[in-house]
């Protein structure tokens, strides 16, 4: 295996446990994905293990119809997610799907998401709902899915939970972190009184200035890292 390969993979368990910590975990539920370079293939996270319990050594190799082609662990019935928006999206590297509270608490009412802080102002044109409530497994629910998602860079699952994606391991992870903390400052606000979200034209100047400044992205990643360390979740 090439170093380039061990390093995504590192990667992709780092990512892994930074979710878990950040508080999107789910018991053994919820995974991640990346590209395999080069291939028709992608890295997953197996089923059966926690978010924060993963190794680069647990990662499974899926191809694109949805079939194991490397690993020692089961693959999540979820894969259909992944498998499908790597086929119509080829700037995605990387696929998150995860249910964290504040977010798949949204997802069982109608409302809109709407930018009040930086972290709200990383979706800009709000967020789609896919409406099927039920999971994942066959191959027309992940073409749905993908379609829903469309050009976009996360999308929320009715009852569900969300799929965020990126350009970069760390931009799928940070994105799912970032629309987590949006969803809940939004329903905290909500309890305060009525919500004033930033202005339209601020909103996408500040996606371009701030939330797609390359620079704060790497910073916000190391930070997470470190903080592994301190949480006593770093990789063995």
């Amino acid at each position: 295996m090439s170093n380039s390969m061990l390093e995504i993979k590192k990667k992709l368990a780092l990512a892994c446990r930074i979710l878990y910590m950040e508080g999107l975990g789910d018991f053994h539920l919820g995974h991640m994905s990346s590209r395999v370079p080069g291939q028709n293939h992608f890295y997953m996270k197996p089923a059966g293990l926690g978010l924060e319990e993963i190794e680069p050594e647990d990662l499974i190799v899926m191809d694109m119809e949805g079939n194991k082609v490397e690993g020692i662990h089961p693959p999540h019935g979820e894969t259909p997610i992944h498998s499908e928006i790597y086929k119509v999206r080829k700037d995605v590297q990387s696929v998150v799907h995860v249910h964290p509270l504040f977010s798949t608490a949204f997802s069982c009412v109608r409302l809109e998401m709407k930018p009040l802080t930086q972290d709200g102002t990383a979706f800009p044109q709000g967020i789609t709902t896919f409406e099927d409530p039920s999971l994942i497994t066959r191959k027309e629910q992940g073409e749905a899915l993908a379609r829903t998602l469309g050009e976009e860079r996360a999308v929320l699952m009715r009852n569900h939970g969300i799929v965020t994606v990126g350009k970069s391991i760390e931009d799928a992870c940070l994105n799912a972190i970032s629309l987590e903390k949006a969803i809940k400052t939004q329903f905290m606000a909500s309890q305060i009184g009525k919500i004033e979200p930033v202005p339209e034209e601020t909103a996408w100047d500040m996606f371009r200035k701030v939330n797609q400044n390359p620079k704060r992205s790497e910073d916000i990643w190391n930070y997470l890292v470190r903080k592994l360390k301190r949480e006593g979740l770093a990789l063995d």
